[in-house]
C-alpha cells in the first residue's frame, strides 16, 4: 500500500469514525422529562418584521401553556417599518408581552446579540426560550420546553423546518438541514455543544451570565447561537434535543437566490471564532472533501482502483446515511430521505464552496 493510499483510508476511517459518534451520540441521548410547570421568558429580536410578526404572536399567545407562566419580550431592532406598532397592538390584547426598542447599534455587541442581550437582561425568569420572527412554534412548543428543563438540564434545542416555494429545493434544504440538527443532537449525547440554531432554543439565564454573555464574542457579527451554545457547553451540567413533533418549529423564509447565499455565507463566516476543537474537526471534515473530491477524479483518469473507490465511498455514506435516518425517524420526518442520494452528489462542492466564501469572503447581516 502507497503512502498516497495510507493517507486516503486514514481520512475516510477517521471520517466514518466522527459522523457514527454523533450516531452513537443520539442513541444515548437521556431525554428524561418532568411534569412540572417551569417559567419562561421568550425572547424574540426583530428587525423590520412587520410581515411576520402576526403570524409569531399569534401562535405564542395561543400556548397551551398557563399565561401566568410565560412572558413574551420582543426587542425591536433599529427596524424602519411597523414592527414595532404591530407589537404594540398585540401588547394592548395580551399583557404577558413587553415591547423593548433599540435605536443605536452598540459597538460592543453587534448585529443581533444586542436586541437579544437587551431582552436577556430584561427576562424574569431563568428560562430563557429563543426563536425568530419568521418563525411559527406549535401550540405546545413551550410545554415540550418545559417538560425537557428538568433540574439538571440547562440547554435544550430542537428542529426548524423551513418552507419554501419549490418543493423539490424545500426537501433537499430541509434534508441539508437535518444533518446539522442531527449533530446538534448527536453532540448533545456527549453533552458537547458544536452548534444550535437560534430559531428553536432555550438555556438557562444563570448560564448566560456564568460564562460572561456575548463579552467575548460581541464584535462578531453573527454567532449568538453556535458561539454561545460553544461557550457554555463547558459548564453545562445536561444538553436535551427535543424530537417530539410537538416541539417543531416552522419558518417561512425568503427562498431568493442572494438571500440563500448570503445566509450560508453567514454560517460560514464564524469558523475562525470557533474553539480549537470544533475547529479541528471542521477543517479535518474540509480537507477530507477535497480528498474525496481528488480520489474521484483520480478514478475518472485512472489514477485510482475501483476497488479504493468503493471503501471510501461506503465508508461516508454509510455513517451518514444511519446518522440521518436515526435522527429522522425519531422527529417523524424520513419522507425527507427520497432526495438523500441527491444530497450525496451535491453537498461536497456546497460545503467547499460556502466554507470557502464564508471564511474569505463578504456577507451583509439583514437589509
Amino acid at each position: 500500500m502507497g503512502i498516497m493510499e495510507l493517507v486516503v483510508y486514514t481520512f475516510a476511517i477517521l471520517y466514518f469514525t466522527i459522523i457514527f459518534s454523533f450516531f452513537i451520540g443520539i442513541v444515548f441521548l437521556e431525554n428524561k422529562k418532568t411534569k412540572n410547570i417551569n417559567n419562561i421568558s421568550i425572547i424574540i429580536a426583530a428587525r423590520n418584521e412587520e410581515k411576520h410578526l402576526p403570524s409569531l404572536l399569534e401562535s405564542l399567545i395561543s400556548q397551551n401553556f398557563p399565561k401566568e407562566n410565560y412572558e413574551i419580550i420582543v426587542i425591536d431592532d433599529r427596524s424602519e417599518d411597523k414592527t414595532a406598532e404591530i407589537v404594540n397592538e398585540y401588547k394592548h390584547k395580551n399583557s404577558n408581552i413587553t415591547l423593548l426598542q433599540i435605536k443605536n447599534e452598540s459597538k460592543n455587541l453587534i448585529g443581533k446579540k444586542g436586541a437579544v442581550d437587551k431582552g436577556i437582561r430584561a427576562a424574569k425568569n431563568d428560562i430563557l426560550a429563543f426563536t425568530d420572527a419568521d418563525c411559527v412554534p406549535t401550540q405546545n412548543w413551550l410545554l415540550q420546553i418545559s417538560n425537557h428543563f428538568t433540574e439538571d438540564t440547562d440547554i435544550v434545542a430542537g428542529y426548524s423546518f423551513i418552507n419554501y416555494k419549490n418543493r423539490f429545493f424545500q426537501f433537499l434544504k430541509n434534508l441539508e438541514r437535518s444533518s446539522i440538527f442531527a449533530i446538534v443532537a448527536g453532540s448533545f449525547g456527549w453533552n458537547w455543544g458544536i452548534t444550535i440554531t437560534a430559531g428553536n432554543m432555550a438555556y438557562r439565564k444563570e448560564l448566560f451570565y456564568k460564562v460572561g454573555g456575548f463579552g467575548d464574542i460581541g464584535t462578531v457579527r453573527s454567532g449568538d447561537d453556535d458561539l454561545m451554545i460553544q461557550k457554555m457547553g463547558k459548564f453545562a451540567h445536561r444538553m436535551k434535543f427535543m424530537f417530539h413533533p410537538d416541539s417543531v418549529i416552522n419558518t417561512g423564509r425568503d427562498s431568493t437566490t442572494s438571500s440563500q447565499m448570503n445566509q450560508e455565507t453567514r454560517r460560514g463566516s464564524k469558523w475562525r471564532y470557533y474553539p480549537t476543537s470544533v475547529k479541528i474537526m471542521t477543517l479535518f471534515i474540509f480537507v477530507y472533501y477535497l480528498i474525496f473530491i481528488g480520489c474521484f477524479l483520480g478514478f475518472l483518469f485512472g489514477k485510482l482502483s475501483t476497488i479504493l473507490l468503493i471503501i471510501i465511498i461506503i465508508l461516508k455514506i454509510i455513517p451518514e446515511f444511519l446518522l440521518i435516518t436515526l435522527f429522522l425517524s425519531r422527529i417523524k420526518r424520513l419522507r425527507l430521505m427520497w432526495v438523500f442520494p441527491i444530497a450525496e452528489l451535491i453537498y461536497i462542492p456546497y460545503f467547499i464552496f460556502f466554507g470557502l466564501k464564508g471564511t474569505f469572503g463578504k456577507f451583509k447581516w439583514k437589509e
